[in-house]
């Protein structure tokens, strides 16, 4: 695939370039971990957008362990359905196709829109514009429920309050036997620290509402059909290890990390 995608500025699809200006940079300076073709290909200037290699760092790494989840599941179901909540203008599927499985862009209709004048559909690949919360938009899954269904979330779920993430999870856990779900969370000090800078932006529809500390004491109570509540927090061992990466960046995120103020949890769902 030769395309090269154009943002044009000031437009809506402009909003959904700051996680994509990571993956992009992170992919041309750290190729041996964070290596990401589909994004390099996006045709736009982000010498304008200014963040910290730390922030750069965590949102490529926050790709790279989603990515690994749900390659992880689909070696033992090669041919579920990956969806992604809140998909924004995310190219994960390049990185974990493995030409059996399908996959599922959602968000908001005006993403979706966006996303479809940006990047072009692979095979087995699909839009689709829907409230996460509305638990509709899984009449759009084509494959058999006995393929399974995976669902990866990537900065999305804690800009929520628990009360609207409790029956969504639960929701997914009753429909879906068998499948699984992987987002991140961030700690209630992390939480904290996020507003403020946030705060100081001026931007307060982006503050956190929803923080994790111990996993199992705030997922296990809100399903009867969960099943094993898994947390990753640890980078993956080449990112940690990596010597391309600067050690001042890479030691913040790993101290992330170890300090739980960094997490990704994974809920399989009981068949």
């Amino acid at each position: 695939m030769s395309y090269k995608i154009k943002i044009e500025k000031n437009s809506v699809s402009e909003t959904l370039v700051l996680p994509l200006n990571a993956r992009v940079h992170c992919s041309k300076r750290y190729p041996d971990v964070f290596a990401d073709p589909e994004a390099e290909r996006i045709d736009y200037d982000f010498t304008s957008l200014q963040y910290k290699e730390f922030v750069m760092l965590t949102w490529a790494a926050r790709n790279r362990i989603l990515c690994d989840h749900a390659r992880a599941y689909l070696m033992s179901h090669p041919r579920a359905t990956v969806v992604n909540l809140g998909c924004g203008a995310d190219t994960s599927f390049a990185a974990i196709d493995n030409g059996q499985c399908h996959f599922l862009n959602l968000d908001l209709p005006q993403v979706i829109e966006a996303r479809r004048q940006l990047i072009p559909l692979r095979e087995r690949e699909k839009n689709v514009a829907a409230d996460l919360f509305d638990l509709g938009w899984l009449n759009e899954v084509e494959t058999p429920p006995e393929d399974g269904i995976f669902i990866i979330s990537g900065g999305v779920l804690m800009f929520f309050e628990a009360e609207r993430l409790r029956p969504l999870l639960d929701g997914l856990a009753q429909r879906l036997p068998g499948g699984g779900i992987c987002f991140d969370g961030e700690s209630a000090s992390a939480v904290k620290k996020s507003n403020k800078i946030v705060a100081k932006s001026g931007n307060q529809g982006a503050m956190v509402k929803f923080a994790v500390d111990d996993v199992d004491t705030t997922f296990r109570g809100w399903s009867a059909h969960f099943g094993p509540i898994r947390v990753t927090d640890r980078l993956p061992r080449d990112i940690a290890r990596a010597r391309s990466i600067p050690f001042m960046p890479k030691t913040i995120l790993k101290m992330g990390f170890r300090m739980g103020m960094i997490k990704f949890v994974e809920i399989s769902f009981k068949k």
